[in-house]
């Protein structure tokens, strides 16, 4: 799927990078993406995903049913 979202030009050049990462780490915090999911699409190790999370204020640690069987599943 591709998202374009059209911003004010007050918020001048928004890095690609920042933006997919800051989107990912929101999917994933609000429990719509498991851990496994949101590291392939950004493709990041499990380190690189957990460094990242708090850059965007969120916690590494969401634990919800599905997250917990995603990763028992691999």
């Amino acid at each position: 799927m591709k998202v374009t979202i059209d911003l004010p030009d007050r918020f001048g050049d928004i890095d690609e990078t920042y933006a997919r990462e800051a989107l990912v780490a929101t999917l994933y915090s609000n429990g719509k993406l498991s851990g496994r999911e949101a590291r392939e699409i950004l493709g990041m190790s499990r380190r690189e995903f957990e460094d990242m999370l708090p850059r965007y204020g969120f916690s590494i640690l969401v634990d919800n049913e599905a997250n917990v069987q995603t990763e028992l599943d691999t």
